[in-house]
């Protein structure tokens, strides 16, 4: 049996046991498993669906973060020589399409980098301990510097961590 079709018997099997403890009679019962085996039949229908390509979803606006350590709480840039440099590029799935990217920190917009040509960077001074950030892009004009803003109401948006630890540059060859 498959691993997603046994998840979604245990789930089935899990509501009839709470149905089964709520104190009706074994008449019922019955019309409650005949009702379970129509739902499970629709529920592996939904499970089966998940891997299917009807799920397929394409924001408007491509983000990709480069020059930064993959964490799982976001990307982390180091510092080198006192900065680092958060850059991303932002690519719309249509043309003429106008890109504007944001860098977030408590819910302020603290900057509006330029997008030209799809990328866009953003130095930050090393700071005194670990900051955190909500870099992303829109496909509008939602806000200024010094506004609120709530990264959800981005196309994209990644957190991104400017470590308080330097890095020593990279050697010449």
């Amino acid at each position: 049996m498959e691993y997603k079709k046994l998840i979604g018997l245990l789930a089935v099997s899990g509501l009839l046991l709470a149905a089964c403890d709520s104190g009706e009679d074994e008449a019922s019962d019955t019309t409650e498993t005949e009702q379970a085996e129509n739902e499970s039949d629709s529920a592996m229908d939904i499970i089966d669906n998940i891997d299917t390509d009807s799920l397929d979803y394409t924001s408007a606006i491509e983000l990709e973060m480069s020059g930064a350590t993959w964490t799982e709480e976001g990307y982390l840039y180091s510092p080198v020589g006192g900065e680092a440099v958060i850059t991303g590029t932002a690519v719309a799935n249509e043309e003429d399409t106008t890109i504007y990217a944001y860098i977030i920190q408590g819910g302020e917009v603290t900057a509006k980098p330029e997008v030209t040509e799809g990328e866009f960077t953003y130095p930050v001074s090393t700071p005194e301990e670990d900051m955190s950030y909500e870099v992303g892009v829109s496909n509008e004009d939602l806000w200024e510097v010094g506004d609120e803003a709530d990264a959800e109401e981005l196309v994209r948006h990644e957190t991104v961590i400017v470590s308080s630890t330097e890095t020593e540059p990279a050697a010449e060859e």
